[in-house]
């Protein structure tokens, strides 16, 4: 077998590889670079420019590697300081013409280090896609489809983290449970598409009065709950004015303009006995019962005296 013969084919392949070869000395200087590494980094047909010189280009030319800095001699010491660092090392680059590449650097015994970039463009489009799908997925399992605020399952999760956050830090937490009055009403006398809007407008409505911290979700038919964080009884009872105000002034059905909402509310603050968020919950639905019991339209602390009976 002629070996020169052989390796003048390698270094023929090599220039024409889809892949960008480089190689450089132990001082860090190209010594060579196929056609397609000096396409993709602006590389000279007869230039061996020093690694920091091929980067001060890109940078000040615009072309190659992406160099986001208004100071690329700063950028080049940091960046020096993790190359020729280990024998074999692997990372994605973008690209000023917006390609990705994903770049390899074997570093040889002797200081020469080889230099491998591959076009994973598609791959990171792709990838993109699987990220989106993956976020829509999970955005559909927590949320309630009609108005868009938190699901059940989703609001329980949250409060169990919200309570022993409370718990550990020793702040108050209250717990606003809120249900729609005379809501089969609506929907037997307008039909279901008019109860639809009453329930996706009552959510505009209540998500527009959360905070950052709060949690608010529809945990039922015309069933909410909403969790605020370092907030008093009293604290919620002022939310739950200001939000029946926003209702007072709006329309929630344009076609029906003489339709108005309200609600019903149970109120419980985090007490010592109570030994999850489930406990907390459940004082507060009680405390529901109770203000539809007394003639619904208000706001009822666990703490206050409630008849035995139970309605809807």
């Amino acid at each position: 077998m002629n070996t020169d013969h052989t390796r003048l084919r390698l270094l023929d392949c090599l220039d024409d590889a889809a892949s960008g070869i480089a190689l450089f000395d132990p001082d860090d200087r190209l010594r060579y670079a196929n056609d397609y590494m000096r396409a993709s980094y602006g590389i000279a047909p007869a230039a061996y420019p020093s690694w920091a010189d091929m980067m001060r280009n890109c940078f000040h030319a615009r072309v190659g590697l992406l160099i986001q800095t208004d100071d690329i001699e700063g950028w080049l010491r940091e960046i020096g300081q993790r190359r020729r660092q280990t024998t074999l090392r692997c990372f994605e680059s973008d690209m000023v013409d917006g390609r990705w590449m994903r770049v390899t650097e074997t570093l040889h015994e002797n200081g020469w280090l080889l230099n491998v970039i591959t076009d994973i463009s598609t791959l990171k489009a792709q990838e993109s896609l699987l990220q989106q799908a993956r976020d829509h997925a999970v955005q559909l399992a927590i949320t309630d489809p009609l108005t868009g605020l938190f699901n059940r399952r989703h609001v329980f999760e949250q409060l169990g983290a919200l309570f022993q956050q409370a718990r550990s830090l020793r702040y108050p937490l209250t717990l606003a449970a809120i249900d729609l009055d005379h809501f089969k009403q609506i929907n037997d006398n307008h039909g279901h598409s008019v109860g639809d809007q009453v329930l996706t407008h009552f959510a505009r409505k209540l998500e527009a009065r959360r905070r950052p911290q709060d949690l608010v979700g529809r945990i039922g038919g015309e069933e909410f709950l909403m969790a605020l964080p370092n907030t008093t009884v009293q604290g919620t009872r002022q939310v739950l004015t200001r939000l029946r105000q926003d209702l007072s002034d709006s329309r929630p059905v344009p076609d029906h303009p003489q339709l108005r909402l309200s609600f019903s509310s149970g109120l419980a603050q985090i007490k010592a006995q109570d030994t999850d968020a489930s406990a907390l919950y459940q004082r507060a639905d009680r405390a529901l019962y109770g203000a539809k019991n007394a003639g619904r339209a208000r706001d009822l602390d666990d703490d206050a005296p409630t008849t035995s009976a139970k309605q809807r």
